[in-house]
């Protein structure tokens, strides 16, 4: 309704329209590639710590995480896409060395192959004694001429002279070595040596593929002699480390009946650092007084999560579960709903051997073991005094039994001593125990190497394999740029993929590129090769490639890895995403992130070619930008060009980025008109949200002039009638100073100088 005006006057008002349409929010980088641990869905952090929560510490062993870590420093908010293997493994014949004193024979090592190529190796393999009493022997056969000791306490047993790293000299590793077992040395102790079939390791999922841990499944009291099923818990990140990163304390047990407003028992949830002992705990997260009662508020689905993405082939996203994760680090998972009322957890099925054996080697290896619950001490497997129970943690091999392990119980009838009876504070702070992790996989063998530097081929590049379309590495790669393609669910402007190049990997590389141009909100920093490739082949490739999406940088550089202090070198887009979001911080996307004001590469020691004017202008004839080192001033990007063959405004990373800015603003802050009337009146919100937002960049030198045209020119009845609101924006971006001529005029002395 107009507002009537009846006696004469001056009338005002204001209209805001500086306001930020909803749905704006930070954005930030895309990194690509091997993180130690983590989920394997996109996932967005916020901070270095949430980051190293879920992904691990930075060290020096892939370069992504050393990207994110430099990231982070500038920049608020990143997406994390962590590649893992798919392909799994196979350990061929690995020994089992055990030793026998009278009649006690025990397991005390298990070898496995350095080599992921290393195929029968031991197949000749013989063990003779050395000095019988001691435990020495001498392991002969095949690639092996081996003096060791089966005696942990022997400064040369077989830990020590094989290693326990898959990149050891030595043609074995020690990959378990039991210490805590009962035999005694010193009397008639005869070794032997067992070759095990091979050990096949495709994760818990049976494909391959990188895969959660999971705690054995948890089980309740008996009730009527029979013990049910209640839930598991997995882990949110993947990989063998997830094994051996947290530990769950149940504790607080309460049977049914004695807590009010509920017909269900009650317990407390403890995740805890893997670590950390009974008496000096480390206590990352508490879930108090849960149930199994899918309508509580204290339903345990319901307090931890149990929401779980994954990712096909094709980068489409599914979820499972109804509740999302509360929890940093686990979910619920296989949670029996069918249990009776009165369950509460009160122990668990065995765990399952590390390796894949008859039952009668099984028989050899010493069964985990457990402690009785107290008031101080948690029950449970014991991770305090018997660090053997650590091998259990191990990847588990296909067709790995749980026969030699036993399920775990407080009551009697597991060799507890504890009934779920009373509720006094004695009884209740009894009822705990702690369980383990198991079947976390990284999908790939721990003897792969991981190449990096001038080691980089189509092969490996940080242990994944790009030689192919098919191949395990690329496969890897491809589910998370056809993730990252859906930029409905991806909100990104920047996309890093450290370690992948145009030489090496043409077929990832290209399609990277292709997903970046299809989103058409995203740049693209990447390298044309590895560490030493020669800079003619370096201009050759980056002739190759034709878009405005993307830019190159030469040379490496090295750097200092704050947490290790080692130098170590590193392709140009570990530092390079830093450069750009402190530029945006600073200045904005539509400044150029190069030069002495802002490109400057924080944490860079040096170069790996220093190069001469005549270089740099070789290299920026050729669409590459340089990476200089001046006395004095630093190591300095020295160019801003992108990857585009035509001359025009967007051959220039500031222009490319200003229109990536614009267009993914107003795209966001347009879908609030999407089904609205076709009319003046939208045209006008339309008007009022994009003029006063291209002032504002007006302002800040990042356009010379603009125009927005959204009328009745251009929404024309026909154009109306299609249901479409037509606009036009027309937009004159402003240009960087990169060559500044300075002419200096020598004039006689008595030349006046005018004006």
């Amino acid at each position: 309704m107009a507002e009537k005006l009846v006696s004469p006057g001056v009338f005002t008002k204001e209209n805001d329209l500086s306001f930020l349409q909803q749905g704006v929010a930070e954005i930030g980088a895309a990194f690509i590639g091997p993180f130690k641990e983590g989920p394997l869905v996109p996932t967005i952090v916020n901070s270095q710590a949430e980051f190293e929560t879920l992904f691990g510490i930075v060290d020096d062993t892939y370069y992504t995480p050393l990207a994110v870590q430099n990231y982070l420093r500038e920049a608020g908010t990143a997406t994390i896409c962590r590649v893992a293997g798919v392909s799994g493994y196979t350990e061929t014949a690995p020994l089992l060395l055990t030793a026998t004193s009278g009649s006690i024979s025990a397991s005390l090592g298990i070898l496995f192959n350095t080599s992921a190529s290393f195929n029968g190796g031991f197949a000749d393999v013989q063990l003779t004694s050395s000095n019988a009493n001691d435990g020495k022997f001498v392991l002969r056969g095949g690639n092996l001429d081996v003096s060791a000791s089966l005696n942990s306490s022997d400064i040369n047993d077989i830990e020590a002279v094989f290693g326990s790293s898959a990149y050891g000299s030595k043609d074995a590793y020690s990959y378990a070595f039991f210490k805590n077992t009962d035999i005694t040395f010193g009397g008639n102790v005869t070794p032997s040596v067992t070759i095990l079939g091979n050990q096949s390791f495709s994760g818990s999922n049976g494909n391959g593929t990188a895969c959660e841990a999971t705690t054995p499944v948890i089980e309740s009291q008996l009730i009527s002699g029979q013990r049910y099923n209640l839930f598991q818990l997995e882990t949110l990140g993947v990989g063998n480390s997830t094994n051996t990163k947290i530990k769950v304390g149940i504790s607080n047990i309460k049977p049914a009946g004695t807590v009010s407003g509920t017909d269900y028992g009650t317990f407390t949830i403890t995740i805890r650092a893997f670590g950390d002992t009974n008496k000096k705990k480390t206590v990352l997260e508490t879930f108090a007084n849960v149930n199994l009662d899918p309508n509580s508020p204290n339903f345990i689905s319901r307090v931890i999560g149990d929401r779980k993405l994954s990712i096909a082939n094709d980068g489409k996203i599914s979820e499972e579960g109804d509740w999302v994760n509360q929890s940093k680090y686990v979910r619920i998972t296989n949670l029996n709903l069918n249990a009776p009322v009165q369950a509460v957890p009160f122990g668990h099925e065995s765990y399952h051997s590390f390796v894949s054996a008859s039952s009668a080697v099984l028989s050899l290896l010493p069964a985990v073991t457990f402690v009785t619950a107290s008031e101080t001490q948690f029950g449970g497997i014991d991770l305090d005094g018997n660090s053997d129970n650590k091998i259990y943690m191990k990847p588990i091999p296909n067709g790995a039994s749980n026969a030699i392990n036993p399920e775990f119980g407080l009551d009697a009838a597991t060799g507890g001593f504890l009934e779920l009876t009373g509720s006094v504070a004695t009884d209740v702070a009894k009822r705990n125990f702690i369980v383990a992790f198991q079947h976390g996989f990284d999908g790939m063998s721990p003897a792969q190497p991981i190449n990096k530097g001038s080691d980089i081929n189509s092969g490996n590049s940080q242990g994944f394999d790009l030689s192919s379309s098919t191949s395990s590495g690329t496969l890897a790669y491809m589910k998370q740029i056809n993730a990252l393609s859906n930029s409905d669910e991806w909100d990104i402007n920047m996309v890093v993929a450290p370690g992948i190049t145009k030489n090496n990997h043409s077929y990832v590389h290209q399609a990277i590129v292709d997903m970046v141009e299809q989103r058409a909100d995203a740049f693209f920093i990447t390298e044309m090769g590895n560490s030493h490739l020669a800079k003619q082949t370096v201009i050759n490739k980056a002739e190759s490639l034709d878009t405005n999406y993307a830019a190159t940088y030469y040379p490496w550089v090295k750097t200092i890895d704050v947490n290790t202090n080692k130098l170590i070198t590193v392709p140009p887009s570990v530092l390079l995403p830093a450069v750009f979001a402190a530029n945006d911080r600073v200045a904005a996307e539509w400044f150029a992130p190069a030069g002495l004001n802002r490109g400057g590469l924080v944490g860079a020691v040096s170069v790996l070619n220093r190069l001469t004017q005549s270089e740099r202008d070789e290299l920026y004839e050729n669409k590459i930008n340089p990476i200089c080192q001046f006395p004095g001033q630093g190591i300095v990007v020295w160019g801003q060009k992108t990857l585009q063959d035509k001359p025009s405004a967007l051959d220039r990373i500031n222009v490319r980025r200003l229109l990536l800015t614009v267009r993914k603003y107003i795209a966001s802050t347009s879908k609030y008109l999407v089904f609205e009337q076709n009319s003046s009146e939208t045209r006008n919100r339309f008007l009022n949200i994009v003029n006063p937002y291209l002032e504002g960049i007006q302002q800040r030198q990042g356009l010379y002039a603009f125009r927005v045209v959204m009328d009745e020119t251009n929404n024309t009845p026909d154009v109306v009638d299609r249901n479409i609101m037509k606009g036009a924006i027309y937009l004159q971006p402003t240009k960087t100073a990169e060559f500044i001529q300075i002419d200096f005029n020598i004039l006689p002395t008595g030349a006046a100088f005018n004006g």
